[in-house]
């Protein structure tokens, strides 16, 4: 069906006025040095070749927590596939990721925590709106909420004593759909049939009490290759502090319906943009320098092949989504998987020559068709330092990283295209994919390197805000507006190690060592 992704009302839309956004919050997020937190972000997730990624969530508080799981693709971080979490006090969630010959990527859980929606024996399957080039990405782990033992929404979440499941998972997910969801996102309405509660014989609805969850979430990752066996993995990056109240949202339905207090909120921009006080942007304050606006990555590298090393760097960019508006986006990236010219819209971002401010409704070129919608940090322009391990540097631009191929001598800006990126040396990838490779003639095939980024400068970078609004609209793209951004390209990562040892397959191990960084 052509178009079938378009939001609604977008004939109409391309000539309203727009609208702003005021945000309430003053809290300042910041990197947890404890690894909890209210916001966790995996730097990568994979399910090439045969790699899985697996998750788990902790719950180290004594209170319900409603969780929201999102998987974002790496090329622009769609959201690929999201689903909520209710996990009971001191409660675990685990699963992992993986493709099958079908060609679907499934999250797998052996796990009876609560989610919404309900999965089939276990198994939740990316849907196919986003899943192409969804094979690799980040994930966005957020606390949307806590319920103390005695609302509705923990009694029915309880893990039994003896059963070791919960209560009544329906009714957990009853509090999820559209009409159940309060517009100031602090309660939800839940059905009480199967739920032994000493209320009244005349209503079987009831309200949850929601709090701010505080910084209780713990989450870790891995990657296994399952064709080798190597496995490695970490902590997530935490975040404390990220939002200051509730954020609970409806699991029905999404901006792409009209619902502003849908599935596509929380995201790293804050909480849902409709109600008396929403908390919103949050990506500017997580661009500060001392959060995910670093300076400069630094890790070790090597290109060693001799001695059956491999090295990647995962450099991810979290949140650039919000940088775009998402309707006119989507939109135009409807129009190119369509292949037809008739009503394409073209998603730009903004020229400094034409010295236009961004906002939702300018059109590029007097082209009726071509938006200015695209105002992210990427593609950015890295500038990389190496060094060998006896703190040899090049002396001159002929000893440079430089991207491969290359011809003798010639070197070549070093560009990051996407969202998450993997970086190999000398062509010996160990997650099976590289979006760049590089190498260096330092005399020695190991050492290490700092990396920073630039923004793109074809842009004024600026986050595009959604309309405050109580209710659904029928029109969203001429509602957003987009204002300039200040802080550093946020960048989350690491270094993955792996060592093949040819006469003994079974000695062959990997690591993880997360990138260090100044400010």
């Amino acid at each position: 069906m052509k178009h079938a992704f378009k939001p609604l009302g977008i004939a109409a839309a391309v000539a309203a006025a727009s609208a702003s956004y005021v945000n309430v919050a003053n809290a300042q997020p910041s990197v947890a040095n404890n690894a909890l937190g209210d916001l966790a972000l995996v730097p990568y997730y994979t399910v090439n070749g045969e790699w899985i990624t697996g998750i788990h969530i902790v719950n180290t508080s004594d209170a319900t927590q409603v969780v929201k799981f999102r998987f974002r693709r790496a090329e622009d971080s769609l959201d690929a596939l999201d689903f909520n979490v209710v996990m009971s006090p001191q409660d675990v969630y685990a699963g992992f990721l993986s493709d099958d010959a079908d060609g679907n990527i499934n999250w797998s859980a052996d796990d009876t925590t609560c989610t919404v929606p309900a999965t089939s024996n276990g198994v939740l399957t990316m849907p196919p709106i986003y899943r192409e080039g969804a094979e690799t990405g980040y994930v966005e782990i957020i606390a949307m909420g806590e319920a103390d033992d005695d609302e509705p929404i923990s009694i029915a979440a309880k893990h039994g004593s003896t059963s070791l499941t919960p209560l009544d998972c329906d009714a957990v997910r009853s509090n999820f759909f559209q009409a159940a969801v309060d517009i100031d996102n602090d309660q939800t309405i839940q059905d009480d049939t199967d739920l032994d509660l000493d209320e009244d014989d005349d209503t079987d609805e009831l309200l949850n009490d929601y709090t701010d969850s505080g910084n209780v979430l713990k989450v870790s990752y891995f990657h296994r290759d399952n064709a080798t066996g190597i496995e490695f993995g970490d902590n997530a990056v935490h975040i404390q502090d990220f939002l200051t109240r509730p954020a609970i949202t409806n699991q029905q339905f999404g901006y792409l319906s009209g619902d502003l207090n849908g599935f596509d909120f929380p995201d790293l921009d804050g909480g849902s943009p409709t109600g008396a006080m929403p908390e919103r942007n949050r990506f500017e304050l997580l661009r500060a320098s001392d959060v995910l606006g670093v300076g400069v990555l630094i890790n070790e590298w090597t290109a060693n092949a001799a001695n059956g090393a491999a090295l990647d760097w995962v450099v991810t960019m979290p949140g650039q989504y919000t940088m775009l508006n998402l309707p006119i986006y989507i939109t135009a990236l409807a129009d190119a998987l369509d292949g037809e010219d008739s009503d394409d819209f073209v998603c730009a971002g903004t020229s400094e020559s034409d010295a236009v401010e961004p906002t939702a409704l300018n059109l590029a070129d007097d082209d009726e068709n071509i938006y200015f919608c695209d105002f992210r940090d990427i593609p950015v322009t890295a500038s990389i330092s190496p060094y060998n391990r006896e703190e040899l540097a090049p002396t001159s631009p002929d000893g440079q990283l430089v991207v491969s191929p290359q011809i003798p001598e010639l070197v070549s800006a070093l560009r990051l295209e996407k969202e998450t990126n993997v970086i190999t040396f000398g062509g010996n990838s160990v997650l099976g994919v590289s979006d760049v490779d590089i190498t260096a003639d330092l005399d020695q095939p190991f050492g290490w390197l700092t990396l920073g980024v630039s923004s793109w400068t074809g842009t004024t970078q600026s986050v595009c805000e959604w309309p405050n609004f109580n209710a659904s609209v029928s029109s969203l793209i001429a509602l957003i507006s987009c204002s300039s951004v200040t802080g550093a390209v946020p960048m989350i990562g690491y270094a993955a190690w792996a060592r093949q040892v040819a006469a003994n397959p079974d000695a062959s191990y990997g690591r993880i060592v997360a990138h260090s960084f100044t400010s």
